[in-house]
């Protein structure tokens, strides 16, 4: 795979390790939380999220704040990265959370092989454990990485790169899905935790084509709309 190429992907796996969840809609349901019908879609930064079918509910944000600090173990200056906070967005879905867009420029997933990861892999754990040991000490809560479900790939047909952590959570298993849209102008990180923590990467394929196929990117905006002049990302 080309070396730049790699080196973008790696750089937005890399970036969005430091945010975990755990399976929450129990306590989003609480009054607290006063949380709302996800019936109508939702706006976000560069798009809008529409539903996937009933009962689902979404925060607004001082509550989803209140609940990812609470719940997740996040600190509080973080909350300015969610764009939306959903919960049973499918039935398989506990919890959905859309982070603001990266704007870094346009991502080339044209030279991606997803069987060429070996030399990353490494680095990338190293950033997650950090993550879990983070948040454990915040929650006070004993939260452990446990490895993967999901190597990183990419679908080039959705424009997604994707991949699953599995999570100690307190002597639960906990699965975290990652994912980043890719648009014209960089991509839409997305977090996801399934209601079962023993799925399979199959599961996780279908639960990742469903939150990614309800995101809508604004008009001009979507990854195939990229022309020649368009800011291009530069990590590594």
């Amino acid at each position: 795979m080309n070396k730049s190429i790699r080196e973008n992907l790696i750089f937005i796996v890399v970036a969005h390790t430091c945010f975990l969840a755990q399976p929450a809609i129990v306590h989003a349901e609480d009054t607290d939380y006063h949380p709302q019908n996800f019936t109508q879609p939702l706006s976000a930064a560069r798009g809008t999220i529409t539903p996937a079918g009933g009962g689902a509910i979404y925060l607004k944000p001082e509550d989803r704040c209140n609940l990812v600090v609470k719940e997740f173990g996040w600190d509080r200056d973080q909350c300015s990265t969610i764009d939306q906070l959903i919960f049973g967005f499918t039935p398989e879905i506990d919890n959905l959370t859309v982070e603001k867009p990266v704007s870094d420029g346009y991502v080339s997933l044209a030279d991606w092989d997803n069987a060429d990861r070996s030399e990353e892999i490494g680095s990338i754990e190293e950033s997650f454990r950090d993550s879990v040991k983070a948040q454990s000490q915040r929650l006070g809560q004993d939260i452990r990485f446990d490895g993967w479900l999901v190597y990183p790939r990419v679908d080039k047909g959705k424009n997604i790169l994707y991949y699953a952590n599995i999570l100690n959570w307190a002597g639960d298993r906990t699965i975290n899905i990652s994912v980043s849209v890719f648009d014209r102008q960089g991509y839409v990180p997305m977090k996801i935790v399934p209601v079962n923590g023993n799925i399979t990467s199959d599961a996780v394929q279908k639960i990742v084509e469903a939150s990614a196929a309800a995101y809508k990117p604004q008009a001009g905006s979507s990854y195939f709309e990229f022309s020649s002049g368009d800011k291009v990302a530069g990590y590594g």
